[in-house]
């Protein structure tokens, strides 16, 4: 009996001891993994999204005299979108 107690005892000991496992750092490994992943696809993402937002915004940006003439030039929209058109470096006539 006095055996087998002791054998709990150091069973229990060995386990509190810093050894194979920190729970606690395991999880926060897997958790900057998961970010570290998250952002590198993010940032692939993230290149094609603004190549995509370029090229919407040339092709919205040339329709402005079209929308000047059907809306008046007095329309705070149309003054509000050349505004923009020229912030982001496109032309407007």
């Amino acid at each position: 009996m006095i055996l087998l107690a002791a054998g709990l005892f150091i069973a229990a000991g060995a386990q509190d001891a810093s050894g194979a496992f920190n729970m606690g750092q395991l999880t926060g490994t897997l958790s900057q993994d998961h970010v570290t992943q998250s952002k590198r696809e993010r940032g692939q993402t993230e290149d094609e999204d603004a190549a995509t937002r370029s090229t919407r915004t040339a092709k919205n940006c040339a329709k402005v005299p079209m929308l000047r003439e059907r809306y008046g030039a007095d329309d705070p929209r149309i003054g509000t979108l050349t505004r923009l058109c020229r912030k982001a470096g496109h032309p407007v006539n």
